[in-house]
């Protein structure tokens, strides 16, 4: 076969064939040219929606299958995504796969009575280059035409979004519509109830209610609505092609019969109401797009844009609607969509979630239980004992540190004495030195100077008790068993002290009092001797019991709120409690109505703002 002819020849066939038919020129064009071993041919082309290669047309034109050699090389091309060359016996396959821009597009498989002819490949290369062109062109066409309605839509989602306040969004987007679109009047309306208002129409800044265009465009979307479908009227002005499913050929006379009486009363010749909502929405949560266009003006490409653009332009119509709300109109929305949910069809999890709560009412309002008040509690000893220096001093050793047990009498700490060492043995060796001029002054009789003596005597004397005592306190004794709350001089040797300066701190194992921050509201349901409960954190599910002892009528302020300061003692004592722990603390305050005891901070708030607000 001659490749100039045969081209000629293919383009002038191929140029008016679409799909299947389209394929089978191609292939049949091929054939011609496989040469006189060429015994079948298939062409497979990809289905976008499925993913899968199906059969478009076979070679020689009348076969419906072809031999079961050549469908396994086809599987083993479309796995490797290369061209195949495989002999088998007598027979020879080839399978070349077809490539757009890398993309896997389809497959053309032959098989030779003998082996592959050298020419088949170059002949199959060439006939793919005259497909791809084809391809090319409906790519590059339907490119064009998607490019453009995505730019439209932008467009005009921009104008929407631009346009402020919100509500004269509506009326600029079916202005720019119109204008864009070359309709005679866009116009869209919003479901409220059981009706569709007409929200805004093209070119009319205000839509008096009462006039009869208006009250026609409302009955059409109504029944746009009604259908759920997108309806044309008027599609003989459009090609046979441009009709589709749930077009105005599919529905009766009277499914449509506001929308003919829309043509026939004000002048358009072709109509296109789509409706659109975001997910399933009810009515009133969903709109119509209705589109009118005078005779001579409509063209199909705007239709198809019209009919894609309702949906998008709905939406950001309906989320601009919705941001433009006032709170009690989102409070209004979300209590009707609670009802209708709980009161509709379904939703059975949510219906017995609804007669729990209010058995859940029921018994608050008619049983009682326990009002207890809650407070923030830590644990102090009943007794808290600073243990100081006795006097200016180094310290020589430290035997305990904080968080420890000790029991009475043990040493804590040990001071430096040798300056009181040296202080007790000069008073001891001047009160000898007086005691020898004493005794001069008696062997004398110098009763004066007797006197005089005897009296540095005891000043010496008691010069050296003191530094004595003072030499016994060197040694820092506990002076009662319990733990050390505070006091660590391990890293503190050799350093100095100073006469008063606190060293350590101690409180007895027995006798804890339980201090209870309650909140101002709660201070008057606590009483004296009140019962209560104290959990701490350190023994979570264990409680000890309690009882008020003394209430503090002086406010601080913790965490922004004031708090009273409520003492308790604990009713037993416990070895595994220890000073300083905190947790929660509970106290009894009678027995009240559940309903009471849920809602009564509230009430409390709300009467206190009246009072503030209105004197009430």
């Amino acid at each position: 076969m001659n490749h100039a002819s045969g081209s000629v020849e293919f383009w002038s066939r191929l140029g008016s064939a679409e799909g299947a038919e389209s394929a089978a020129i191609w292939l049949n064009c091929l054939g011609s040219g496989l040469g006189e071993t060429a015994e079948e041919a298939v062409i497979l082309l990809a289905e976008a929606a499925a993913g899968l290669f199906r059969p478009a047309a076979f070679w020689p034109s009348g076969r419906g299958a072809v031999g079961q050699d050549l469908a396994q090389v086809c599987e083993q091309a479309l796995v490797m995504r290369r061209p195949l060359s495989v002999q088998r016996g007598r027979r020879g396959l080839l399978a070349h796969p077809l490539l757009r821009d890398g993309v896997l597009m389809g497959l053309v498989a032959v098989a030779f009575s003998g082996p592959v002819p050298p020419a088949a490949e170059r002949w199959l290369h060439w006939g793919e280059g005259w497909l791809a062109r084809q391809w090319q062109g409906e790519g590059e066409q339907a490119s064009a035409e998607l490019q453009e309605r995505l730019l439209l839509a932008l467009d005009l989602i921009r104008v929407a979004l631009e346009a402020e306040p919100p509500g004269e969004a509506v009326h600029a987007l079916v202005t720019e519509a119109a204008s864009r679109l070359g309709c005679d009047r866009v116009a869209v309306g919003f479901g409220k109830g059981q009706v569709v208002q007409l929200a805004a129409l093209s070119h009319a800044t205000q839509v008096a209610r009462r006039i009869d265009l208006v009250t026609a465009i409302e009955a059409a979307m109504h029944e746009a609505l009604d259908q759920a479908t997108t309806i044309r009227v008027g599609l003989s002005a459009l090609p046979e092609e441009e009709s589709s499913a749930g077009s105005a050929q599919d529905l009766s006379w009277l499914d449509i019969r506001e929308h003919h009486r829309l043509i026939r009363d004000f002048g358009s010749e072709f109509i296109l109401s789509s409706p659109f909502a975001v997910g399933e929405q009810e009515k009133r949560q969903a709109g119509v797009f209705v589109f009118e266009w005078t005779e001579g003006a409509v063209v199909a490409a705007r239709v198809r844009q019209a009919e894609a653009l309702a949906p998008i332009l709905g939406q950001v119509l309906l989320e601009r609607r919705r941001a433009g709300r006032t709170v009690w109109q989102r409070l209004t929305d979300w209590l009707g969509d609670e009802w209708r949910r709980l009161f509709g069809p379904g939703e059975g999890l949510r219906k017995v979630l609804a007669l729990l709560l209010l058995a859940a009412l029921g018994a608050g309002v008619n049983a009682y239980g326990a009002h207890r008040l809650s407070a923030k509690a830590s644990l102090e000893g009943s007794l808290r004992r600073v243990i100081v220096a006795p006097y200016d001093g180094f310290v020589a050793a430290s035997r305990v540190r904080a968080g420890q047990l000790v029991q009475a009498g043990e040493v804590l700490a040990l001071l430096d004495d040798r300056e009181m060492r040296l202080e007790s043995l000069r008073w001891a060796s001047q009160q000898q030195q007086y005691q020898k001029q004493m005794d001069d002054a008696q062997a004398q009789h110098n009763l004066a100077q007797i006197q005089i003596t005897k009296a540095q005597i005891r000043q010496a004397e008691a010069q050296r008790e003191l530094a004595e005592a003072m030499l016994r306190r060197a040694r820092v004794e506990a002076p009662f068993a319990g733990l050390l709350l505070s006091g660590d001089l391990s890293q503190h040797l050799g350093g100095a002290v100073k006469k008063g300066q606190t060293l350590f701190e101690i409180a007895p194992l027995e006798g804890y009092r339980v201090v209870l921050q309650v909140e101002e509201s709660d201070i008057s349901y606590v009483s004296l001797g009140q019962k209560g409960a104290l959990m701490v954190a350190a023994l979570p599910g264990v409680s000890f019991p309690l009882h008020v002892t003394l209430i503090t009528p002086v406010a601080s302020i913790a965490d922004g709120n004031n708090h009273f300061r409520v003492e308790a003692t604990l009713n037993g004592q416990d070895e595994r409690l220890r000073p300083g722990m905190e947790g929660i603390g509970k106290l009894d305050a009678g027995q009240q109505r559940w309903v009471w005891i849920w809602t009564h901070r509230l009430f409390d708030w709300l009467r206190l703002r009246l009072w503030s607000w209105f004197g009430l």
